[in-house]
């Protein structure tokens, strides 16, 4: 976890969960603020109001049982008359302050819900934006499983478990506050001794209850990860799970981890109730145990007993006001003390640094973006995917001329792949350089340099779209050009597939293509390549899902390109490579040899075994 935090505690500061509280609030814009302050206001207006209303039920009971409370609540004075007309006068006024309290709290509600939602798409679209300008880098250390899991947790999380239960406390505290602090001023060390016996009660279960609730939801958040993985790995598995005839294997994993995560859940929903079953009715026992055993014990017979009715009637109908704000502060306090390893994962993701936008230039980068005229070198790189890792390249020069089709050839695990990514600027060299016409590019041109670039590997990623949003990745259906989108499609070979499907070009394609065979698949990526109309493309094992005669159609289509897009091809199959400029062959991260076909067959002994392998 990042190590800057807010600092400027007191204190309260020595808690982690209100630590990382004001962390996350810390990322809201000012306007929230000023809903928070509006409804600061409604909840002071509900605790008056409640306040009002037990003096009014004290004053109703008084007045029915012949007993005065004016020297406790002078503002109830104001009712003269006889005993009918006073008990109108208070069940009217009751009556208006029930809609009164009821509108204001229906009114919280909703500012509560609209806060709640602006927050959450405020720390959404930080967090997702933040994780779309990481590096490549970050991705590759990073499960696709895991940041899903993350993701949505925390989306989901942050209003529920933290907005909603935060605004509900600051609500809560100064409504019951107002109305606390009123009737012990009215009624005395009766209420003053029952609702601090409430307070510590709660704050005991609370304590008690906390660590549980933290434990519950990290073991909540462990299952809903393998809840995700199972669904993802099933669905992507489908056909095999049925060639395998293993359907019964997955649905007892998902059963068994279901039922053990819903446990957790169970318990989650249960235990911050529990507290209200027990403390409320323990409350209501003291109560009347401390209102009527003393004028029981002194003797004074009905008439202190009817002396105290109405107090204790005050005190036990503030009570009941005051349940349900408390149980609401003790759950949302312990929703979210239990949601500290949210409040950690929220904050990792709105901590993180933006790499790609820090690396932007000062500059708007151009359509065009930045091309070399002459060259583009690998010039001694070295790299590894981990510290404690091997070398995946070590020492490596490879020199792309402009113009020109190069080949990179070799074993599975050689550092093809790699070498390609670090032309491409998707990875930063642990040694070495990238030279565009020998100048060693800059972090914050290589979004430019990527503006000129396409990469077509062989395990495509196509969006649940159709094929014009597929093919114009990242444009907007109304800005997409036909025209090119076509001219892209007959490029790829895929113009007359694409003509008849149902609603052509419109055509939805399914999850990552899954309506399209093999073959389509990679003719929609190069597609999507020949759209963006990228000066240097990189085909990694682009073709092999591709029949002979396709295979040739396609590569016939980059040679209509000819040598205004420079080609880099990652293969194994000798029709590819055969025409190829310039060959590299590696070996375990080094190139072991150069050439043209011709050249490398005369100076590799391991080259030359792929060619007669491929000729038997």
């Amino acid at each position: 976890m990042s190590k800057r935090r807010p600092n400027g505690w007191s204190s309260l500061g020595r808690s982690e969960t209100l630590r990382l509280l004001r962390a996350v609030v810390s990322y809201l814009p000012p306007r929230q603020y000023r809903a928070l302050w509006f409804l600061l206001f409604i909840s002071t207006a509900v605790g008056i109001g409640d306040l009002v209303f037990v003096g009014l039920i004290a004053k109703l009971v008084g007045s029915f049982s012949g007993s005065s409370l004016s020297d406790n609540l002078p503002f109830v004075r104001v009712f003269g008359g006889d005993v009918l007309d006073r008990g109108l006068w208070i069940v009217g006024i009751l009556l208006a302050l029930i809609w009164i309290s009821t509108a204001l709290k229906f009114a919280s509600r909703l500012v509560e819900a609209r806060v709640s939602a602006e927050i959450w798409a405020v720390l959404g679209s930080r967090i997702y934006g933040n994780l779309i300008l990481q590096s490549y880098d970050y991705y590759k250390d990073s499960s696709s499983m895991t940041l899903l899991t993350r993701l949505n947790r925390v989306l989901s999380k942050v209003s529920d478990s933290v907005v909603m239960p935060l605004l509900s406390i600051c609500g809560n505290i100064i409504s019951s506050g107002i109305l606390v602090l009123g009737v012990v001023v009215a009624f005395g060390w009766i209420a003053f001794a029952v609702f601090g016996l409430l307070i510590v009660w709660y704050v005991m279960a609370s304590i008690l209850i906390t660590p549980r609730m933290r434990f519950l939801t990290s073991q909540q958040f462990i299952y809903s990860r393998d809840v995700n993985k199972i669904l993802i790995e099933s669905t992507r598995s489908i056909r095999d799970i049925h060639l395998h005839g293993v359907e019964d294997f997955f649905i007892g994993r998902f059963g068994a981890i279901g039922s053990q995560g819903k446990r957790y859940d169970r318990m989650l929903k249960i235990l911050p109730d529990l507290p209200r079953f027990v403390i409320e009715p323990a409350g209501v026992t003291v109560l009347f145990v401390l209102g009527l055993l003393p004028p029981l014990l002194s003797g004074g017979g009905t008439e202190a007993v009817r002396d105290a009715l109405p107090a204790l009637i005050g005190v036990v109908f503030a009570s009941l006001r005051l349940a349900a704000p408390i149980q609401a502060v003790f759950k949302a306090m312990n929703k979210l003390r239990g949601s500290l390893p949210d409040l950690e994962d929220a904050l990792d993701l709105l901590e993180l640094r933006p790499v790609r936008l820090a690396h932007q230039s000062d500059l708007p980068v151009t359509p065009a973006g930045i091309m070399p005229r002459h060259t583009i070198k690998l010039s001694h790189i070295s790299y590894r995917y981990d510290q404690t890792a091997g070398w995946a390249l070590r020492d490596v020069d490879v020199t792309v001329p402009v113009g020109a089709r190069i080949a990179l050839v070799g074993s599975t695990g050689g550092g093809k792949t790699t070498a390609a990514h670090l032309l491409l600027g998707l990875l930063s060299p642990e040694e070495g350089q990238l030279l565009l016409d020998g100048v060693s590019i800059q972090d914050r041109e290589i979004q430019a340099w990527q503006r000129c670039c396409a990469f077509v590997p062989q395990n495509i990623k196509l969006l649940d779209a159709s094929v014009r949003g597929n093919v114009a990745f990242g444009v907007e259906d109304d800005d997409i050009d036909e025209d090119k989108l076509w001219d892209s499609l007959e490029m790829a070979q895929l113009s007359e597939f694409v003509s008849d499907l149902p609603y052509g070009a419109f055509t939805r394609i399914g999850e990552d293509g899954m309506r399209l065979s093999g073959g389509q698949r990679q003719r929609l990526a190069l597609a999507r390549a020949f759209y963006k109309q990228a000066q240097v493309l990189v085909l990694d094992e682009a073709t092999s899902a591709l029949d002979n005669k396709t295979e040739n159609e396609v590569m016939e289509s980059l040679e209509l390109i000819g040598r205004r897009c420079t080609t880099i091809v990652i293969a194994h199959r000798l029709s590819t490579i055969r025409y190829c400029d310039r060959i590299y062959e590696f070996n375990r991260g080094q190139v072991v040899a150069h050439g043209n076909y011709e050249e490398l067959q005369d100076r590799s002994s391991s080259f030359r075994e792929l060619v007669e392998l491929q000729r038997r």
